[in-house]
C-alpha cells in the first residue's frame, strides 16, 4: 500500500527484527531530514514507549508533520515500511536512506532494521535522507549534517533553491569568538561551515579552518579563486581561478578529481558557486576573452560532464535548481575594450536539469550577477539596472518589477518577504524589504555603503555586509529593519565577501584577509537559562530552575558548579555529588543535541531589617530591590578547546513575607538605601564535549 503524507520520513527496509523490551523509556531522541539538495531540519521528540510498535515511525511521522514536510513510502511483508521519496524531491535512486548516529565512531551508520521496526534509546539520533545512494552506481553516502555539528552551511545561499536562509540560530549580539589572519586579501567568497571546520576560498589557496578556534587545519594551495565552496558527502566541490572545477576531500584537503572547463581562464577563472543536488553539480563560467560562457552540469562523484550549453558569461551567479529546471542569471558578454562592462544578452536563463535543454529566457536591461532564487512557481532575481524582477518559474513571464537600487547581491527570502542588497561600487547602498508576491516595499534601510555581498536570513535576522573602505557587517531584525548590532573589522577595508550562518554561529570574511566567528555565547554547544520568581522570601521557599541545553551540538561530561549567598538552600531534583556549605556540583554527564537538563533549587532570603523612617510604625518584614545573580559558564572539548567564560546576569527583588507590608516610602527607602546580597548565583559550568567530524 502506497501512501503520501504532509510528513517526512526516510527508510531503507530492512530485516524484520522484534523490538526487545529490555529497552527503557521514555526516550528523548532527535530526527535529522535532510532533503539532499542542501536543505535539511532537525526535529527533537519524546518517544513515550520506545518499544510499541511502529513507535520510531510513528514518532517520524509527527515530528515530519510538525515541518511540513511530504513523504511517500511503501508496506512490505518482509522488511515494514520503506520511503521512496521525502519532500517531493525525488531521489535518482528511487528511495532514501535510514541512519543512526554512532557515538562511538563519530559518524552517521546505515541502520540494518527498517524504521519501523527500529527501537531507540533516549539521547539517540537518526537520520533520513534522501540522497542516500548514487543514482547510478547506488554507492553509499552519508549526510553532512550531525549532533555534533547540527546546522552546516553546506554551499553557497544555502539550498538547491538558493534561498538564503538557515536554521541555525543567530547571534543577538556581537562576541568575536575568533579572529584568523589568513595572511591574504581580497576574501570574495562566502565560507561554508561542515565537520566542525570552516571552509573558505581565496585567491591564494583553499583554507578549512577548526571552527571552535579558529585555527588552520589545512591549507590547498593549488586550489584558489572567488568560487564558494560546496560541501558534500566528505569532501568539497569548488571552482578555481585555474578554469578548473576541484573534489576536495574535507579533513585533508587532498584532491580526489579536477575537470578543465576554462581553456584561457584569464585572471578570474570560474567565479560561480558550485550548486550541488544529488548526483549533480551545476555552476557557470565567465569567458574573459569576449567568447560565450556556459552552464555547466557535472556527474558529482567523478566531474565527469553531463551536459554543457553555451550563454553569455555568467559571473558569479550560482544557479537555483527546482523544479527539474536550472535558473541561472546571466551577465552578458564580457566588453575587453573597457574592461569593465558587459554588452547583452544579459537576464535570467532557464534550463532542463536533466539535458540542459533551454526552457526559456528573461531579457534585463542590466546584467545578472546576482543568484536567481526560486520561490514557489516564482523566479526572484536582482540586476544591475536597479530593479528585482519576479518571473513566472515554468514560463518565463514576467510577474512583477521593482525599482529599488538593486545590484549584485543575491536576495534571501523568508515568511512572504524578499530581502534585497543593493549597490553599486564608490556609491551609496539600500537593503529593501519587498513582499515576494507583490514587489511592495515594507521596509528599507540605508548602511554605510554599497552592499554587493548576498544577504542571509536565520533566526528572525538578516545579516550583509558593505563594500566600502570602512566595509561593516549589519545584523537586522527582519521584520523591522532595525539594527540589531553591527561589527566593523579591523583593520578596516572593504568586504565583497559574504557572511553564513551555521552552528549557532556568523562567520564572516573580509577583504583584510581575516575570517571572524561571531557568536552571542562562548559556551561552546551549550546556552544556560534561568527561571527565577520577582522576588525572594526570607520566609517560603522560592524556585530556582537553572536549565543546561546542548541546543548547538551533543556535550558530554558535563559538570554544574552552583553556589548561593542565601538563608536556606534545598536541591529540589538530581542530588548533588558534592555539596559544601551553599555551594553544590552537580554532574550532568552527556547532553544530547537537543535535549537539556534541568536543576531544580529551593531558596530563602536573607533578611536585613531596614532603619525605619520617622512615623512610618513598626515594620517586620524586609528585604532589598535589585538584588543580582551571576550564572558563569565555561566549556572545553576533549581535544583541549577551551572556550571563555560567559557571565549571565539577572535580577530579583527580595522581600520578607512576615509583617505589614512596607509603606511606599519604606519600599523607597529600602529601594535605594540598603545594598544586600541576599541571594547571588555564580554558576560554573564545565564541560568537555565532542567536537569531531561527522561523515
Amino acid at each position: 500500500m502506497a501512501a503520501a503524507f504532509a510528513a517526512a520520513a526516510l527508510i531503507v527496509p530492512g530485516p524484520f527484527v522484534r523490538p526487545s523490551a529490555a529497552v527503557a523509556g521514555p526516550a528523548n531522541i532527535s530526527i535529522l531530514f535532510d532533503l539532499g539538495d542542501g536543505g535539511y531540519d532537525w526535529s527533537h521528540t519524546l518517544l513515550l514507549s520506545p518499544t510499541a510498535v511502529n513507535a520510531t515511525w510513528n514518532a517520524t511521522l509527527a515530528a515530519a508533520t510538525q515541518l511540513g514536510v511530504t513523504i511517500k513510502w511503501n508496506w512490505y511483508a518482509c522488511c515494514g515500511v520503506a520511503v521512496s521519496d521525502v519532500g517531493n524531491r525525488n531521489p535518482p535512486a528511487g528511495f532514501v536512506g535510514l541512519y543512526k548516529w554512532d557515538g562511538a565512531q563519530n559518524r552517521w551508520q546505515f541502520t540494518s532494521t527498517g524504521i519501523s521496526n527500529l527501537v531507540l534509546s533516549d539521547g539517540d539520533s537518526i537520520a533520513l535522507y534522501d540522497a542516500a545512494f548514487d543514482g547510478v552506481t547506488f554507492a553509499g553516502r552519508y549526510p553532512v549534517p550531525s549532533p555534533q555539528n547540527p546546522y552546516p552551511s553546506m554551499q553557497f545561499r544555502g539550498d538547491a533553491t538558493n534561498s538564503g536562509t538557515s536554521n541555525s540560530k543567530a547571534p543577538n549580539s556581537v562576541r568575536v569568538l575568533w579572529d584568523h589572519d589568513t595572511g591574504v586579501s581580497e576574501i570574495g567568497s562566502t565560507p561554508s561551515v561542515a565537520y566542525g571546520k570552516v571552509f573558505v576560498n581565496s585567491r591564494n589557496g583553499l583554507f578549512a579552518l577548526n571552527e571552535s578556534t579558529g585555527q588552520e587545519v589545512w591549507r590547498n594551495r593549488i586550489v584558489h579563486g572567488v568560487s564558494s565552496p560546496s560541501v558534500f558527502d566528505g569532501g568539497l566541490i569548488v571552482g578555481g581561478s585555474d578554469g578548473r572545477v576541484h573534489w576536495v576531500n574535507a579533513t585533508s584537503g587532498a584532491e580526489r578529481w579536477n575537470v578543465s572547463l576554462l581553456t584561457n581562464p584569464g585572471f578570474s577563472g570560474i567565479t560561480s558557486s558550485p550548486k550541488v543536488v544529488f548526483d549533480r553539480v551545476y555552476l557557470g563560467t565567465f569567458n574573459e576573452s569576449g567568447g560565450p560562457g556556459e552552464v555547466v552540469s557535472l556527474w558529482a562523484s567523478n566531474g565527469t560532464m553531463a551536459w554543457r550549453h553555451a550563454a553569455s558569461s555568467i559571473h558569479f551567479s550560482s544557479p537555483a535548481v527546482a523544479n527539474g529546471m536550472v535558473y541561472v542569471g546571466l551577465m552578458g558578454t564580457y566588453n575587453r575594450t573597457t574592461g569593465i562592462t558587459f554588452d547583452p544578452p544579459f537576464g535570467i536563463l532557464a534550463l532542463g536539469a536533466a539535458k540542459g535543454d533551454l526552457k526559456w529566457f528573461f531579457p534585463t536591461n542590466g546584467s545578472v550577477a546576482a543568484s536567481p532564487l526560486v520561490s514557489g512557481n516564482s523566479v526572484l532575481s536582482s540586476s544591475k539596472n536597479g530593479y528585482v524582477y519576479s518571473v513566472n518559474a515554468t514560463s518565463g513571464a514576467e510577474i512583477w518589477r521593482a525599482n529599488v537600487g538593486a545590484g549584485i547581491s543575491s536576495s534571501a527570502e523568508h515568511g512572504g518577504i524578499l530581502f534585497v542588497g543593493g549597490g553599486g561600487f564608490g556609491g551609496a547602498g539600500r537593503v529593501t524589504a519587498v513582499a515576494s508576491s507583490t514587489g511592495g516595499i515594507l521596509w528599507a534601510l540605508v548602511p554605510n555603503g554599497p552592499v554587493q555581498s548576498s544577504i542571509s536570513y536565520a533566526d528572525g535576522k538578516i545579516v550583509f555586509s558593505t563594500n566600502t573602505a570602512n566595509g561593516t557587517v549589519y545584523c537586522l531584525d527582519a521584520a523591522t529593519g532595525e539594527v540589531v548590532w553591527e561589527f566593523v573589522p579591523t583593520p578596516a577595508q572593504y568586504i565583497l565577501g559574504s557572511p553564513s550562518f551555521a552552528d549557532g554561529m556568523l562567520f564572516t570574511p573580509s577583504d583584510n584577509g581575516h575570517l571572524y566567528a561571531i557568536a552571542e555565547a562562548s559556551g561552546g554547544p551549550l546556552n544556560i537559562t534561568v527561571e527565577q520568581p520577582s522576588r525572594i522570601s526570607d520566609a517560603v521557599d522560592a524556585r530556582v530552575n537553572i536549565t543546561v541545553a546542548a541546543s548547538f551540538g551533543a556535550a558530554t561530561d558535563v559538570t554544574l558548579l552552583v553556589s548561593f549567598v542565601a538563608r536556606n538552600v534545598t536541591p529540589e531534583s538530581l542530588s548533588p555529588f558534592r555539596h559544601e556549605g551553599l555551594s553544590y556540583t552537580w554532574k550532568l554527564g552527556t547532553i544530547p543535541f537537543g535535549s537539556s537538563r534541568e536543576i531544580r533549587v529551593l531558596v530563602k532570603g536573607l533578611c536585613v531589617p531596614p532603619p525605619l523612617p520617622p512615623g512610618s510604625g513598626p515594620i517586620t518584614g524586609c528585604g532589598t530591590t535589585g538584588a543580582v545573580g551571576f550564572i558563569s559558564m565555561t566549556s572545553s572539548t576533549r581535544q583541549g578547546v577551551s572556550f571563555p567564560a560567559v557571565i549571565y546576569i539577572f535580577k530579583v527583588e527580595n522581600w520578607a513575607t512576615t509583617g505589614p507590608a512596607p509603606t511606599p516610602s519604606a519600599t523607597l527607602f529600602l529601594a535605594i538605601g540598603i545594598v544586600a546580597a541576599l541571594i547571588v548565583a555564580a554558576v560554573a559550568l564545565s564541560v568537555a564535549w565532542r567536537k569531531r567530524r561527522g561523515h
